[in-house]
């Protein structure tokens, strides 16, 4: 019943439940649930915009096609009505993208950075405190999981790119190498998957109840498309999440805002 889980079997693999259920004799059941939340108080949209990869993107700060694309695509949701959360790979990313919006949304952009409990938690009383804002953060902080974002207190939420972690520390090689040997795919189990994980608990923020109504929005192709390092597999099969280009976001995000204001 949690993103946490999926997919269910990697999840079974990496914990040892076949193990269980075959050496051990011991029984394993699965049970699913779906979303049991009105189909019409949401829209979720896969934009192909350009992998958000640091090949492409380079710096922060740098000026390309890509980063224009990410702060046009961000802008346009930042700018729907309410509370509007912003999930980037990295605090230095997350920067970057909240200097671009201050100049472009008509609406508090509010800064998350590594910091202390404390001052997290002052950021979130914020967030949630009188009319719409936009809160930028990392998709490995502590903004985009376990917090109550229920009611009116969250409208929408984008996630740019695949936030995986950096794949040259020493750390990251050593758990890719053991998921390796025992898998024989340690990028998909050791990077790929967790990465997708982050990404799916952010969005996950917006509906929390039956009552509640957002937007949901993952920015980079590799959640659109098919292709050799597509994510899109790993992604609900419900079909919850359309593919769309970068310049039909808006009309997408339009027809949503009409339809709830003719309801």
């Amino acid at each position: 019943m949690s993103a946490t889980l999926e997919p269910i079997e990697a999840f079974t693999e990496v914990t040892g439940l076949q193990y269980l259920a075959r050496e051990e004799d011991r029984p394993v059941v699965e049970r699913r649930y779906g979303l049991h939340f009105p189909a019409e108080n949401r829209e979720s949209f896969a934009v192909a915009a350009p992998k958000y990869t640091y090949d492409n993107r380079g710096r922060p700060g740098e000026e390309n096609p890509t980063r224009r694309s990410y702060a046009n695509a961000v802008a346009t949701v930042a700018r729907l009505p309410g509370n509007v959360l912003v999930g980037m790979p990295s605090y230095a990313e997350a920067e970057w993208i909240a200097g671009r919006l201050k100049d472009r949304v008509d609406k508090p952009v509010l800064l998350d950075v590594a910091s202390d409990d404390e001052t997290t938690e002052s950021l979130k009383d914020e967030f949630f405190a009188g009319g719409g804002k936009v809160l930028v953060t990392s998709l490995r902080g502590t903004l985009t999981e376990g917090v109550d974002y229920s009611g009116d207190r969250l409208a929408a939420a984008v996630v740019c790119g695949v936030p995986i972690v950096n794949t040259s520390s020493p750390r990251t090689k050593a758990v890719r190498r053991a998921y390796d040997d025992a898998f024989g795919d340690g990028f998909t189990y050791a990077l790929t998957i967790p990465a997708v994980r982050k990404a799916r608990q952010a969005i996950g923020r917006v509906i929390r109840s039956p009552d509640d109504v957002g937007v949901r929005v993952l920015l980079d192709e590799r959640y659109a498309r098919d292709s050799w390092d597509s994510v899109r597999p790993y992604l609900p099969d419900d079909g919850e999440f359309q593919p769309v280009s970068p310049d039909m976001l808006d009309v997408g995000l339009d027809r949503f805002q009409s339809r709830l204001s003719s309801q």
